[in-house]
């Protein structure tokens, strides 16, 4: 198996662009796109069709180790170039997932808007949810949180360039004193018995930690000393000062 690779391509006739990744090329990537890959997007299938492939500007952007260092790159790119929201790009969606514009959430609150639901649709919804774990292995997975990381921070946040108010920051402040007043001796540590013989494993641990520091490794990218326990998660190749 080949090294992944993302791509951009620019159809010359209308000007438009599209990013891509590929990671099931058999060969090397300037052997494998335009020539025997010609991305998965039906759009561009379509306009190859419509003005033939010599109509399309294509360039290999990037390579990398693993399949899923460029999907996370891919997701980096689509999300920093707004490509849900700008006419320019043909990508209609970032990791499956289609952000909702302002126009389709007034489309859908309108679709339901006065509509109740019925009795067994309400059963079934409860159903559904009653025994339900609270955790799942699926929003585990390092691939999940960084696709959501990714999707939800910065203008997709709804907070994003928002502050509490000072009423608000009240009224959360009460409401979890009252959560912890309510906890009262239910909490868990309150009934953990501290013999001698746990204190000392405590006192082991916390030295043992102490000790063990985190070797520090500098990022060609940023430049900074990163710790070893964060440094692939974001620097090196995910590292957020990397041009495009």
């Amino acid at each position: 198996m080949m090294k992944p690779y993302t791509y951009i391509i620019k159809h010359k006739p209308t000007g438009k662009v599209y990013y891509g990744f590929r990671a099931a090329n058999k060969l090397k990537p300037k052997d494998d796109l335009w020539k025997r890959y010609f991305t998965s997007s039906l759009k561009i299938k379509q306009l190859i069709k419509e003005t033939g492939i010599d109509s399309f500007e294509v360039e290999i952007r990037r390579e990398f180790k693993t399949k899923e260092q460029a999907i996370a790159w891919e997701i980096k790119v689509l999300r920093r170039c707004k490509v849900l929201i700008d006419d320019r790009w043909i990508n209609q969606n970032i990791a499956g997932y289609i952000i909702p514009t302002k126009e389709s959430r007034k489309k859908i609150s309108d679709f339901h808007k006065g509509k109740k639901k019925s009795e067994e649709h309400k059963n079934k919804i409860s159903s559904s949810l009653k025994n339900k774990p609270k955790t799942s292995k699926v929003y585990q997975s390092k691939e999940y949180r960084e696709k959501m990381s990714v999707l939800k921070s910065g203008t997709n946040n709804s907070m994003y360039g928002k502050k509490h108010t000072d009423e608000t920051k009240q009224s959360i402040g009460r409401k979890n004193r009252e959560i912890q007043l309510s906890k009262g001796n239910n909490h868990h540590m309150k009934k953990v018995i501290w013999t001698d013989e746990r204190r000392q494993q405590m006192r082991e641990k916390r030295l043992k930690r102490k000790n063990n520091k985190p070797n520090l490794i500098i990022c060609p990218y940023c430049n900074r000393n990163i710790p070893d326990n964060v440094f692939t998660r974001w620097h090196g190749d995910n590292c957020k000062t990397i041009n495009i």
